[in-house]
């Protein structure tokens, strides 16, 4: 599928593109490196372009992309240098649009410039020259009154930012902490909507209930498309913030197919579907969690990420299990627990602005299916074993006691 081919509107729905995509966020520096000079690369993505199409990735979204902020004179236009050209990312996306994979760049602005109209009128060159150049999307970081209370500001620079993408078939994300709010109907101008609140969330059923229903509430009220993910490059890995080793690796891979059962656009984030846990930090004085690089292959660091001898992030030496060659061919792994999911959700059509509806449920626990489809999710997030619901189990996040769903489990059921 060639980049002309693909536009504004699903042509098999009549739907924006990216209403019901699953976006996979690549962190380029730790993703894959192509050069071995220990650092990833863009290169070394369009390498791992055929894992992704494999395991069901329909967007890509990629950070770290730009050598400097826009909206300066004069600035991101630029390809870091670390990590590729503009001929490299060119080549990336080419080759991502044939395999019917769309790209979002992470675009990072200074918040406290931005303001000024001179670095408004900056920002609109450099989101044209990005998309003539085939960028898809752009998630825009640090805007102010995007990530907390919306102000006027943030209307002028997301209705300039709507002008200078209408006429074309890219489309804005914006990373919502408390939402789209009733009555600022400006921010409907965002197409799609990276909501944190879901990735901040315990493992608690009713606040993770109360939470997807504001969420859906705010989004239905305009318009837009909520990006459900249970992290960010801000925020521990799902596996670490639900408390480590098998006790957080069985709450995550639970709240996984949560995730992937609510209407929407779905956000992962690389390693997260391998159920990697945190690194060590290298730099104890960072405020942002560790990633390490991602683990391919192998039974010794860096687990096929360069074949430097060292890296720019140490790579845990215990990750040898979760790589993707160890996982790849695993029915029962975290990587195929995932692969599974994506391909239910597509078969069940877990549609956007459709009505998710309620079950009664025990204790610690919920149950929820999305109107027109025949898929029912449930989640067992109290402390004791609870009885299955009717229905046929298709997935489970681990092993059923029988006809009774365990702690720290979800299941779907048709």
């Amino acid at each position: 599928m060639g980049l002309s081919e693909l536009s504004r509107e699903d042509s098999t729905t009549g739907r924006g593109w990216w209403e019901n995509r699953i976006f996979y966020r690549v962190d380029v520096r730790a993703f894959s490196d192509s050069d071995a000079d220990g650092v990833g690369d863009l290169e070394g993505v369009r390498d791992r372009l055929g894992y992704l199409e494999l395991i069901g990735i329909d967007a890509i979204w990629l950070t770290g992309v730009l050598a400097s902020p826009v909206g300066r004179p004069g600035q991101g236009r630029d390809v870091e240098p670390l990590i590729g050209t503009l001929d490299s990312l060119e080549t990336l996306l080419t080759e991502a649009h044939a395999a019917g994979m769309r790209v979002a760049l992470d675009l990072a602005v200074d918040g406290t410039e931005i303001v000024h109209s001179e670095n408004q009128r900056e920002l609109a060159e450099s989101l044209r020259f990005w998309s003539d150049h085939g960028v898809d999307g752009f998630r825009i970081a640090a805007l102010p009154g995007i990530t907390g209370p919306i102000d006027e500001s943030a209307h002028r620079i997301v209705r300039m930012i709507r002008s200078v993408l209408d006429g074309g078939d890219s489309v804005m994300l914006g990373g919502l902490v408390d939402g789209w709010r009733t009555g600022l109907g400006d921010l409907m101008e965002l197409d799609v909507g990276v909501d944190l609140r879901f990735s901040l969330s315990r493992f608690d059923a009713t606040e993770i209930r109360r939470i997807v229903e504001t969420v859906l509430a705010d989004s239905d009220s305009n318009a837009g498309t909520p990006v459900w993910t249970l992290s960010t490059w801000e925020n521990p890995r799902p596996t670490t913030r639900f408390g480590g080793g098998a006790h957080g690796l069985a709450r995550a891979r639970a709240m996984a197919l949560v995730q992937f059962a609510l209407p929407g656009a779905v956000g992962v984030d690389n390693g997260t579907e391998l159920g990697l846990p945190e690194a060590e930090k290298p730099d104890r004085t960072s405020s942002h969690p560790a990633r390490g690089p991602m683990p391919w292959e192998g039974t010794q660091p860096p687990f096929g990420f360069s074949a430097a001898p060292g890296n720019w992030w140490p790579t845990p030496p215990n990750w040898a299990a979760s790589t993707v060659e160890a996982q790849l061919e695993d029915p029962l792994s975290t990587l195929s627990l995932h692969r599974n999911a994506m391909e239910l959700r597509r078969r069940h059509e877990i549609a956007h602005r459709t009505t998710v509806r309620w079950y009664g449920a025990p204790p610690g626990c919920l149950a929820f299916r999305c109107d027109r489809t025949d898929l029912t999710c449930a989640l067992n997030a109290s402390g004791t074993s609870v009885p299955k619901p009717p229905g046929t189990v298709v997935l489970c996040s681990g092993s059923l006691e029988g006809e009774r769903i365990p702690p720290n489990t979800a299941v779907w059921l048709t």
